[in-house]
Order: structure tokens, then C-alpha cells, then sequence
């Protein structure tokens, strides 16, 4: 366990620095204090293993660094994965390799996405316009519609696969 009196010490002369550095690195200024907590409870376990700190301040910068690195290529592969599910549902609906004149017009699949979310149930269009359309976390979404993350995550995985069907449903016959 560590020397409390020692880390509060250093959490009091080190907060307010830390706060201002972690804001420089761009993060969303409602989120910067929970980026230097989480950088504080990081230092709080590795604490004993770092032995002496010779200087504080700058472990604590490294580590609020980091893990705004860790954040930011979370979001970039949450990203892909959103890309990758849209992708997977369009290859899926037009199997055939498109031609020259189908890159020309894709107002076809626009006009099928949104009938196809017209066919879903309200409730389900809601959550899919919210996460999509508004870039709502699962967390946000669930407390909205009174629902825990895991189950919109679900459900979101489920209207992809209906909306998925739909298109396939709605693509257009391939030429001759």
C-alpha cells in the first residue's frame, strides 16, 4: 500500500498542472477530470512499483499521456468497426462486383436505407438514429430508453442484420 500521506501530497501539488496538461492534449474539457482521476489511480497502483518518483509531476503527465492515447485509438477503432459493419451490410446486399456506372449513382442504396428504416419498429429506428445519426454512446442510449448498454448494443447488432436483409431485399436486379 502506499505511503498515502506521501500521494496525497504529490495529488494536491500535482492536480491542477496535471488538469491544464491533459486539456492541452485536446481531450473534451468535460472530460479532463476524469482523465487526471484516471491517470491519479493509475500512479496510486504502480505507486510501490515505481519505488522513488524523482519527479512527479512528469510520471503523472506521461501517464495522463497515455492513456489519451489509449482513448484516442479506441475511438479510431470503433471507428473501423463502424465502418466495417456498414461496409459488411452493403458487399452483403450487392454480392456481384459493381460495375463502372454503379460508383456513378449511389442514391438507389440512399432512397433503400431509408425505407428499409422506415420498416423497423420505432423503438429499434430511435436507437439506431441515436447511435448512428447523433453518435450516442451505448450508456447514453440506455439511460434514454431506460435499457442497460449490453442490451443496445444488441439490439443495434440486430437492426444492422435487419437492415442488412432489407437492403439485400431492395437492391436492384443486377444487368444483363
Amino acid at each position: 500500500m502506499p505511503d498515502l500521506k506521501h500521494f496525497t501530497k504529490v495529488v494536491s501539488e500535482h492536480h491542477s498542472s496535471l488538469r491544464y496538461f491533459v486539456l492541452g492534449l485536446g481531450v473534451n474539457p468535460a472530460w479532463v477530470d476524469d482523465v487526471a482521476q484516471e491517470a491519479f489511480l493509475v500512479a496510486y497502483r504502480k505507486w510501490e512499483e515505481m519505488g522513488e518518483v524523482e519527479n512527479p509531476g512528469a510520471w503523472l503527465r506521461t501517464i495522463a499521456r497515455n492513456l489519451v492515447l489509449n482513448e484516442t485509438a479506441k475511438l479510431h477503432r470503433r471507428q473501423r468497426l463502424l465502418d466495417e459493419n456498414l461496409t459488411t451490410i452493403l458487399a452483403e446486399a450487392h454480392p456481384e462486383s459493381p460495375t463502372a456506372a454503379d460508383f456513378v449513382d449511389f442514391s438507389h442504396w440512399q432512397e433503400s436505407l431509408r425505407l428499409c428504416l422506415k420498416e423497423l419498429p420505432a423503438r429499434t429506428r430511435h436507437i439506431v438514429e441515436a447511435r448512428y445519426f447523433r453518435d450516442h454512446t451505448s450508456n447514453r442510449i440506455g439511460a434514454d430508453f431506460a435499457m442497460k448498454p449490453v442490451a443496445v448494443r444488441k439490439l443495434l447488432y440486430h437492426a444492422r442484420q435487419a437492415l442488412g436483409a432489407c437492403l439485400r431485399s431492395k437492391s436492384p436486379e443486377p444487368s444483363p
